[in-house]
């Protein structure tokens, strides 16, 4: 959840994250078997198989060597079976704790181990990429909305501050459209957005602390200053200009797709990757896996609606997490977004057990029961 393993491989040393990239995996097993919790997700079991069967029977060309997809496939069956019994004892609060570790280490980047010559302008703490450390702080800012307490407030500033600095646009639409749901809840929460996007305005501002200076931070600071014709860097890199590569791939092989990690990065369109999950997904293993992937997370987005005003935070991160992948081709090689779907598969199954048992769900039921059933 932190990536310390992957923190270790850019930064200290390759043998020393190997060390604690297969402790993590070691324990993972261990975990499982001293739990007994012996439940698997049949959607991840499922995906995974279809996945990893279609993509390497359909194409051979973009795949690493077979020892190489053999450990992939591996890790993968570990997460989703070892992690699946830790995530069933991770509480909201232990999610919230870990969520705020790893959103606090974009300090540590800032202040003590940052590296001009590497380090671009937009900040990632341990996690690398300016957008894996958005998708935490999405998730932790709607997982906010599922705590009572001083907490709340705290993770709610940390988050938006912490996401904030990776300048993701994709962190800013999220954050934004949470905020516009959580109205539904309160109209309070308007206030949340006001500081919200005070706080936004203030980074603009005062950021003189930064040690680096940001295309995409200046672009915004011309949209404040009225400078419209100076943000281009905004404009720069879109998604759509990107997944337009590989769109005559896609056409050419929709059914079964083009092979393992043909719309990764090295594939039919060169060192760049697809960014965005569901088109890498129908690209390497067809239209049938793609239909199993969007059904597991529409019957997700459907259960978290239902309990929305009870929980709204499942609801709010299913979301987040739904338009991350939009934008973000790791799925099956990622741990924490794996960790965050089995999270909310498992939440939200308790979820909807406790509505369907609740009194006034047993009462709805209890009237239209045929008179005959009815004691």
């Amino acid at each position: 959840m932190l990536n310390v393993p992957g923190w270790v491989l850019a930064k200290i040393s390759p043998v020393y994250s190997s060390y604690l990239s297969y402790l993590s995996y070691g324990l993972m097993i261990f975990y499982f078997f001293i739990s007994k919790k012996w439940s698997v997700n049949k959607w991840l079991l499922l995906l995974g198989v279809l996945y990893f069967g279609i993509s390497s029977l359909s194409g051979q060309l973009y795949m690493p060597t077979e020892i190489g997809f053999i450990i992939i496939i591996i890790k993968y069956f570990v997460v989703i079976i070892g992690g699946y019994a830790i995530v069933q004892d991770t509480s909201k609060k232990d999610f919230f704790f870990f969520l705020l570790l790893g959103a606090s280490t974009v300090f540590l980047q800032i202040f003590i181990f940052f590296d001009p010559l590497k380090d671009g302008g937009r900040y990632s703490g341990f996690y690398l990429n300016p957008n894996g450390l958005g998708f935490i702080c999405m998730m932790g800012y709607g997982l906010t909305y599922g705590l009572c307490n001083k907490w709340k407030t705290i993770g709610q500033i940390t988050f938006t501050i912490v996401g904030f600095l990776t300048f993701s646009r994709t962190f800013i639409l999220v954050w934004l459209f949470m905020n516009l749901f959580s109205i539904r809840l309160s109209l309070k929460n308007l206030r949340v957005l006001a500081v919200g996007i005070g706080l936004f305005v203030g980074l603009l501002t005062f950021n003189a602390f930064l040690p680096k200076s940001n295309p995409r931070l200046m672009a915004m600071s011309n949209i404040l200053e009225g400078k419209s014709n100076k943000t281009n860097k905004l404009e720069e890199g879109g998604r759509t200009e990107t997944w337009a590569l590989f769109y005559p791939a896609l056409m050419d092989k929709p059914l079964f797709g083009n092979g393992y990690d043909a719309f990764g990065g090295g594939g039919v369109a060169g060192a760049v990757g697809a960014h965005n999950a569901y088109l890498k997904i129908i690209g390497d293993a067809g239209i049938f896996t793609l239909l199993i992937f969007l059904i597991m997370f529409f019957d997700l987005l459907l259960k978290t609606s239902r309990v929305f005003l009870k929980q709204p935070h499942l609801a709010l991160m299913t979301f987040a997490l739904c338009l991350f992948l939009l934008t973000n081709h790791n799925f099956f090689d990622s741990g924490y977004v794996l960790f965050f779907t089995m999270w909310l598969q498992y939440q939200t199954t308790i979820a909807t057990k406790e509505r369907l048992n609740s009194p006034k769900m047993s009462l709805i039921k209890n009237k239209y029961k045929p008179a005959s059933l009815k004691s």
